[in-house]
């Protein structure tokens, strides 16, 4: 992996939002997270958006912008706060009074929006081996970022934030995950106020989480062709969670 190679990369954070103010149209919350190494096999220190906060924040150049999904078409803002502390890059934006602002805001509300995302350049950082393995890596320390910007980011928008949420999951916390996302945009799209270009792209991804389910369905199918026949049946002291591969191997 060469850093440098990588000019520009996104990073993506689930969950991680502190606050929702839609009457002030307020958002708080985190774009990234230090000290956890992620599946990119990279770990944030605190201390590498220092610089960037300090020349490029509302303190210095004032560059630092937030998108939504990464598109610089559609600014929603620029961070008011944006600090590091011991969780994370802590970020609170009043966001603009526009269309698409209104509706990212109301869809912040009915937690449709739950992930935040960065831009950013890889200025510092250093290999990290694996114990007692030296000739291997195990992750990167990234120890100084040149941050562009942080984005409110939509499931299905970023081809790269599916992965985020799914990778390293087994199936059923998939299916789970899912579930769970498609309940919500189901719930968004009850509000009233939102504008029709909203509500296509709610329904894209939509579609997007339906094709992502029937694909996990198909994995599941495929494991138990290849299991023992007592693995395929749900004991009575497993976690409820089993259920559902349970149902699912008995339609099947």
């Amino acid at each position: 992996m060469d850093l440098q190679a990588n000019f520009y990369k996104t990073k993506s954070l689930i969950s991680e939002i502190s606050d929702v103010d839609v009457k002030n149209g307020v958002v708080t919350g985190y774009y990234a997270s230090f000290g956890n190494v992620d599946n990119a096999q990279d770990m944030i220190v605190r201390g590498a958006f220092s610089k960037t906060i300090m020349e490029r924040g509302s303190g210095g150049s004032n560059k630092i912008k937030h998108l939504l999904n990464h598109n610089s078409n559609y600014v929603l803002g620029k961070p008011q706060i944006l600090r590091e502390d011991n969780k994370g890059l802590y970020f609170e934006t009043k966001v603009v009074t526009t269309t698409f602002g209104k509706d990212t805001l109301l869809l912040y509300a009915e937690g449709v929006y739950d992930e935040h995302s960065i831009g950013y350049r890889v200025m510092k950082w250093e290999k990290v081996p694996k114990a007692g393995q030296p000739e291997i890596i195990d992750y990167y320390k990234l120890l100084e970022i040149y941050l562009y910007e942080g984005s409110t980011v939509a499931f299905g928008c970023n081809p790269e934030t599916p992965f985020t949420g799914l990778k390293g999951l087994n199936n059923i916390d998939q299916l789970d995950y899912l579930n769970s996302r498609m309940n919500k945009l189901a719930k968004a799209m009850k509000i009233g106020q939102l504008t029709d270009e909203t509500l296509e792209k709610i329904e894209i991804e939509y579609k997007q989480i339906q094709q992502l389910t029937n694909d996990v369905i198909i994995s599941l199918r495929a494991e138990k062709k290849s299991e023992p026949l007592e693995n395929t049946q749900v004991k009575a002291n497993e976690p409820k969670q089993l259920d559902l591969k349970y149902l699912i191997n008995k339609i099947n």
